[in-house]
């Protein structure tokens, strides 16, 4: 008896040890047996859960912790898996008290009594739902990084350009300045230098004019004297009569010579 007594004080310690043990631990663990009811939870499970107590969950079902869909996808197959296996990890979705939904790393192991029959389950679970959203909020980060990057490789590209064309434009523009005072300077020896002859068409009319109407005189007193040598005395009447024609004649062309000039004068 006494014996016995001792046993039961050695069984008593050691689950009070291991009780201490999983208190601290930061993973919340669970035990249930083969027909799914709750036989222990430590404080980290608890909480994890959205529960306030661990008393509250003792002797009910496993399937508290989980939807109907997840136990059909998840925990069931994880259950049988884990019965052939003797343990199994993976990442399933738990759900807390609320109704709210969140990833947990969770370590299933198969506990046998001392015949190594199945007796029930141990499952570790560690809530990864603040890590999965820190995985994701640097996944988008890092996208973001690229798309900043290869921005900004565009906009160093467009720069590069914008360099070149200004560069360009700087080149024309000089050449174009250039010409403009070789062109100006031109312009100016043009003004200062006198201005030729077709510059000054009236000019050249009455120039013209002048030299006609002494070429003309010439012409018709070099005519009348050799006609006044060989007309015979009776002719001289009709002689004056067509130098006076010709000097009408003369007077007219004159005058159409002079508005010739004075029209072409009075352009601009």
């Amino acid at each position: 008896m006494q014996n016995v007594f001792t046993a039961h004080k050695q069984i008593e310690h050691t689950l009070r040890y291991l009780a201490i043990i999983a208190q601290q631990v930061k993973e919340g663990i669970a035990v249930f047996d083969l027909d799914g009811s709750i036989q222990f939870v430590n404080e980290v499970w608890v909480e994890m859960h959205g529960y306030e107590m661990k008393d509250e969950l003792i002797g009910k079902q496993f399937r508290l912790f989980h939807t109907k869909e997840q136990m059909k996808t998840d925990v069931i197959p994880l259950l049988e898996e884990t019965k052939h296996c003797g343990q199994l990890e993976r990442t399933i979705e738990h759900v807390r008290n609320d109704g709210t939904e969140f990833p947990a790393q969770t370590k299933m192991i198969l506990v046998r009594d001392e015949t190594g029959k199945a007796a029930g389950f141990i499952v570790f679970a560690e809530d990864i739902d603040q890590r999965v959203k820190l995985q994701e909020t640097t996944a988008e980060n890092l996208k973001r990084v690229k798309q900043l990057s290869q921005r900004i490789t565009r906009l160093q590209k467009l720069f590069g350009e914008c360099i070149e064309t200004g560069e360009y434009l700087a080149e024309q523009t000089d050449e174009l300045q250039a010409n403009n005072e070789i062109l100006q300077q031109h312009m100016a020896k043009l003004d200062q230098a006198p201005r030729r002859p077709e510059q000054h068409p009236e000019q050249i009319v009455n120039r013209n004019a002048k030299v006609i109407s002494k070429n003309q005189r010439t012409e018709g007193t070099n005519h009348e004297h050799r006609q006044y040598k060989e007309t015979p005395a009776e002719n001289y009447d009709e002689m004056a009569q067509s130098k006076s024609s010709r000097k009408l004649l003369k007077t007219k062309e004159l005058a159409e010579v002079a508005e010739l000039a004075r029209r072409l004068s009075e352009r601009p």
